[in-house]
């Protein structure tokens, strides 16, 4: 009889008159969901009682549980005070691909390559947040946590001289707390009790929260040799996660965490395999931020093919390098006009020799062989955050921030000719993007951005 653990609480259990049934109830092993779906008859005959004591709990007991399921289906409403705040970027481009700023009560995590801009970001956080209400900001005060050296200093300083708004609303570095950790021991004291310890004597001021980064000590000290200590720390970043959470909620202030990044390479199977939709390495793509085609090319690298004319291949299914193929293209107008610019000079070198020698030496010209490879593809993703899909079922929003290469203006006016120099880096320019991959408040878009003396500005 398991209407003990089902209804602990009923009034039922206490009944004098439905003793001698309970008691039969569990002689018999007669189950909850028996009482509830069994007809009286059956039922008495089950347990050995009268119909109409058995007909008349039933019924008692189903009023009981339709009262039950009325009340915890009931919507609760979040009082107007525990609702979630958000604050600006200070960037208006940012802002609205985030669905307004960054919100309290959350994690946001930030995560890219190194030298994208994540730390860069996360100080801009920590000032923008002190800005008036009606700037975007909370008016509130920061912690800022550091794992990979001391928080700098002459840069922040640099992006509030930098930025009026900043310089004129009393933002400064002595509204943020910085304490630096230097292994994961000293990660733990500070998180579990430090930090809950200075929000409490806050009394409400501090507004953010800001890691950085969040994996740090922990992909160093965190080693997995076994299943069991694979399972292990799952449950460890679980736990983590849920204290930030309980922070973030208690508080009312935003968590925002940089993090680093992993390579999953590809990997050829000895046999091909045929993914399934719920599998977590056919939803990878979509969780970590890579593009389409390296999504469908992953997704398809094992399958079985049922003969050569459908084998997916990379030309099939990878994305064209138009940028790749730009370059390519200007390279081989300039590198034709050199060559027609050299034997022009022969000719008129040879108009004074004799003709016949003139014909041999045209005919014998070197050709210059250029590569006909137009089909050059963009690489397949294999970049992802550190922590795992543990960790990201408790984040809101991540935000994945990478670093490409583009044809340089001088490339696309097709003016490479004027280029006098010998570095091939100049035919090349630097591209910022700002990926939204999932988020609680905003749909997913991309937005591009430059690291200037003001922080993080989207271009665009």
């Amino acid at each position: 009889m398991d209407l003990y653990d089902e209804l602990p609480k009923s009034e039922l259990l206490d009944t004098l008159e439905f003793s001698l049934l309970l008691e039969a109830a569990i002689q018999y092993n007669v189950s909850l969901v028996e009482f509830i779906s069994l007809n009286a008859r059956d039922l008495a005959r089950l347990l050995r009682r009268s119909i109409n004591e058995v007909a008349k709990f039933q019924r008692l007991l189903i009023l009981e549980l339709e009262a039950q399921f009325n009340k915890k289906s009931q919507p609760v409403l979040l009082p107007k005070s525990q609702a979630p705040e958000l604050f600006s970027t200070g960037d208006l481009g940012l802002d609205e691909a985030l669905g307004g700023g960054i919100y309290t009560q959350c994690i946001t995590e930030i995560y890219g390559e190194s030298s994208t801009g994540k730390s860069q970001l996360a100080m801009l956080l920590s000032l923008c947040v002190q800005l008036p209400k009606s700037l975007g900001g909370l008016e509130g005060k920061s912690v800022y946590i550091t794992t990979e050296g001391d928080l700098p200093t002459e840069r922040l300083e640099g992006i509030i001289n930098s930025n009026e708004t900043f310089s004129s609303n009393g933002v400064s570095q002595e509204k943020i707390f910085t304490v630096s950790c230097n292994d994961l021991i000293n990660q733990e004291h500070i998180l579990d009790v430090q930090l809950p310890v200075l929000l409490d004597n806050s009394k409400g001021s501090i507004k953010a929260i800001i890691i950085d980064s969040i994996s740090h000590h922990l992909r160093v000290e965190l080693q997995s040799t076994s299943y069991k200590e694979s399972q292990e720390n799952r449950h460890y970043i679980d736990i983590l996660a849920e204290k930030l959470l309980l922070l973030a909620k208690k508080y009312n202030v935003a968590v925002i965490v940089t993090n680093q990044i992993s390579d999953k390479p590809l990997v050829k199977l000895s046999e091909p395999m045929q993914q399934d939709l719920l599998d977590y390495e056919y939803q990878l793509g979509w969780i970590v931020g890579w593009k389409d085609s390296s999504i469908l090319y992953r997704q398809r690298y094992n399958e079985p093919t049922l003969s050569s004319q459908n084998e997916i291949t990379e030309t099939a299914i990878l994305s064209d390098d138009e940028d790749y193929q730009l370059v390519e293209k200007e390279m081989k107008k300039l590198i034709k006009a050199e060559e027609k610019k050299f034997w022009s000079h022969a000719d008129g070198q040879n108009n004074k020799e004799d003709t016949k020698d003139s014909k041999a030496n045209v005919k014998d010209r070197p050709k210059i062989e250029i590569s006909s490879n137009s089909g050059h593809k963009r690489k397949v993703d294999s970049r992802i955050p550190n922590l795992g899909l543990s960790w990201s079922n408790h984040i809101s929003t991540r935000l994945l921030l990478k670093k490409m290469y583009k044809a340089s203006p001088m490339v696309r006016r097709g003016e490479m000719h004027l280029y006098k120099g010998n570095d091939t880096s100049a035919f090349w320019q630097v591209k910022r993007a700002m990926k939204v991959v999932f988020s609680t408040f905003a749909p997913d878009s991309e937005v591009s951005y430059m690291i200037t003396s003001r922080g993080i500005e989207s271009v665009q």
